[in-house]
């Protein structure tokens, strides 16, 4: 019988010869795992026992307890806690399950492949009987789907526990003696992943013998790949204390392995592959198993050996870490894996919430568990309802809508109802000149004017009395003083008409901004995108960051207190390709523990109206009082013979009240009569044979 030598702690895994990811390296946390060591001489001492006792338990086991004819099939409970900051890391449910469903395959024997297998192997390929199967009860016996998603700076794992630390801080410990949990990460330290072998060195009620996965490792679909599918199948064999080939060394292909040991009787000796060559020979030991789970060889591997399989099934059986209790029949009751699960929660997701008129949205079930029946309601979609799991749904006329569902299992039934779920825009949208003061705006986000982006759902873009550009008291502030999380924020419009616009005409785009910073050091960023799609995609315009923001250091919650607070930006490149009909913009802010943003007075014109002026007081011209409460004059100051008209205009660019060239003709003064006119920003616009100019002109 072989033996298995027993001083490495954790097998990372792995950089493939056939995988495109050269950069990826085997065994990144060797370092780790030494200066953990190092730090902790106990912990290698206590795992060299615990191997040491599962070797024994082992062959007794073989002896005494294991037939391969007439042994049981197993459940383990498995979670997925996808940890990500917003990028390719976060993959979809639809991934995770394919992942699964490959991994299930392999240790299934049902792997389609598997008749690929060698002569030479083919007649002991061997059938694990283990179903890996998504929890649907949490820790403390809530309905769950099986799948956390944790946001987290600590997307690079790097041996620490941070990942744990954060996952169990929003969604509580998973006991290993209880699941199965895989962390799916940006990238594992460099590796495609890696785990612990059973151990009694670590707590059997804490997270620490997890699976670390990277994200492009998992499953086929989405960032994953048919080549690298089978990384968290090698991984389950090495928390099953399956060892590679070649025994425990990290590194294959070199000399010194073939004195190494796998521990398996069926296995023969090996030095390690990472190329997929079948006849491939090494350690005296004849052709080798270079299909095997646990070589190296990327897309090349199929099969598990028979003693490869008693193995596993002995760690199952075996006290250590408590893998014996995974199976039993009061864990799978209490982890909700006894059985399909039972429908308790209705959910579901958009590809996107804010559409124009006209456009479509593809909605996806994501209720949970076992549903075999859904309908779904769509007010002011087209079709308004459906029986399909991901229906696409067409919006035509703007508002905002909700979206419900109804799910059934069978026997009982599930509602969800999400109002004002879907936004749809206006196409075309607000007529130029546009202006925004945040005067007539009573809130943000109210979904069709502004939008917002949450990054870190701990609040984002609002609405704000509290100080204004130009005199007003309103503006959209992100409270961002006493943030530390670099997430990203962002504040979106809704649709603006450019399509009139002459394609030689230049637009010019102007807005304020106060900001001021919370430390010398800080290095935040306001970028500002323009679309030409209705916002599905986005191209960026503007950046300013660092000192150019503010090299002001205000070390309080920051509000600005005057003119000088306020700084003023000019954006002169939105081309002629963005002359369109379902214009938008939006400002994204970065944050690096900084303080609070204020922007306001947002203005967007052709350059052909160059003439027009945001001020409230010209020397031709004159508009009192300003702020008014009810009542005003504008004094024409001898500019009447170059008039055509005078209009009020509400904030977004609506006409409200005209004077025409024959009602200013002779008149030295206009009264305007406000006093029917809500509180607000309001905007004054005087045409002339040879200009346009714009007025503020604010009611309190």
């Amino acid at each position: 019988m072989k033996k298995l030598a027993v001083l490495t702690l954790l097998n990372a895994c792995f950089a493939f010869g056939q995988d495109t990811h050269s950069h990826i390296v085997p065994c990144a946390n060797n370092l780790e795992q030494e200066r953990a060591f190092q730090e902790h001489p106990e912990w290698k001492e206590a795992y060299e026992r615990d191997q040491e006792d599962f070797q024994s338990f082992y062959e007794h086991y073989l002896e005494h307890e294991y037939d391969p004819n007439a042994r049981s099939s197993y459940v383990i409970p498995i979670v997925f806690h996808i940890v990500h900051n917003g990028g390719v890391e976060n993959i979809t449910d639809a991934q995770v399950y394919d992942c699964l469903e490959k991994l299930n395959e392999d240790y299934s024997a049902t792997n389609s492949d598997l008749g690929d297998v060698v002569p030479d192997f083919s007649g002991i390929i061997g059938n694990p009987d283990i179903e890996f199967r998504l929890a649907t009860k949490d820790p403390s016996g809530n309905c769950h789907p099986g799948i956390t998603r944790t946001i987290s700076q600590n997307t690079v794992h790097d041996g620490d526990d941070d990942v744990i630390n954060d996952v169990a801080a929003e969604h509580g410990v998973w006991p290993q003696n209880r699941y199965l949990n895989v962390f799916v990460v940006a990238d594992p330290n460099g590796a495609a992943g890696y785990t612990n072998y059973p151990g009694n060195w670590y707590s059997p009620t804490s997270m620490s013998g997890a699976i670390y996965l990277r994200h492009d490792y998992c499953g086929t679909i989405g960032t994953g790949s048919t080549g690298r599918r089978r990384t968290i199948s090698h991984e389950c064999a090495h928390w099953l204390n399956i060892a590679h080939c070649w025994g425990n060394s990290n590194s294959p292909n070199e000399p010194g392995n073939c004195s190494e040991d796998d521990g398996v009787t069926d296995t023969p000796n090996s030095i390690g592959w990472t190329g997929c060559d079948l006849d491939g020979e090494s350690c005296g030991a004849g052709v080798n198993n270079v299909q095997n789970n646990m070589e190296y060889t990327g897309s090349c591997r199929r099969m598990f050996t028979q003693g490869q399989v008693a193995r596993m099934h002995a760690a199952l059986n075996s006290s250590t870490a408590q893998r014996n209790n995974l199976w039993t029949p009061t864990n799978l009751a209490n982890t909700g894996t006894d059985g399909p699960g039972d429908i308790c929660e209705a959910n579901f997701s958009a590809n996107t919430q804010a559409i124009c008129a006209g456009q479509t949205v593809t909605f996806t079930d994501l209720s949970y568990h076992n549903v075999t029946s859904r309908t779904w309601t769509f007010d002011g979609g087209t079709p308004a309802s459906s029986t399909a799991e991901n229906p696409t749904i067409t919006y035509n006329t703007p508002g905002t809508y909700a979206v419900s569902i109804e799910v059934s299992d069978g026997n009982g039934t599930q509602t969800k109802t999400e109002t004002a779920f879907i936004s749809v825009l206006a196409n075309p949208g607000s007529a130029l000149p546009y202006s925004e003061g945040f005067q007539t705006v009573s809130t943000i986000p109210d979904f069709i004017n502004w939008g917002v982006v949450d990054d870190n759902n701990q609040g984002t873009f609002e609405l704000t009395a509290q100080a204004g550009s130009q005199g007003s008291s309103s503006s959209a502030v992100l409270n961002n003083f006493g943030n530390t999380d670099e997430t990203a924020d962002e504040l979106i419009s809704g649709t603006i008409d450019l399509s009139g616009v002459d394609p030689a005409d230049e637009m010019v785009f102007t807005f304020d901004y106060a900001y001021r910073k919370r430390y010398a050091s800080n290095d935040e960023w306001l970028r500002f995108y323009i679309s030409k799609d209705c916002g599905e995609t986005w191209i960026l315009r503007k950046n300013i960051h660092g000192d150019d923001l503010s090299s002001v250091v205000a070390t309080y919650d920051y509000v600005p207190q005057s003119a000088d607070d306020w700084y003023s930006v000019t954006i002169d490149n939105i081309n002629s390709t963005y002359y369109v009909s379902d214009f938008r913009f939006k400002f994204r802010f970065e944050n690096e523990s900084g303080n609070n943003i204020y922007i306001d007075n947002i203005n967007l014109y052709p350059a052909s109206m160059s003439s027009t002026e945001t001020l409230d007081e010209m020397d031709e011209l004159t508009i009192y009082p300003n702020p008014t409460t009810g009542q005003a004059k504008i004094d024409l100051n001898g500019t009447q013979s170059e008039l055509q008209s005078v209009s009020i205009l509400s904030a977004d660019g609506k006409v409200l009240k005209s004077f025409s060239k024959d009602e200013i003709e002779g008149v030295s003064t206009i009264d305007l009569d406000l006093s029917s006119f809500s509180k607000g920003l309001y905007l004054v616009r005087i045409e002339g044979t040879e200009r346009l100019q714009l007025y503020k002109l604010i009611k309190e």
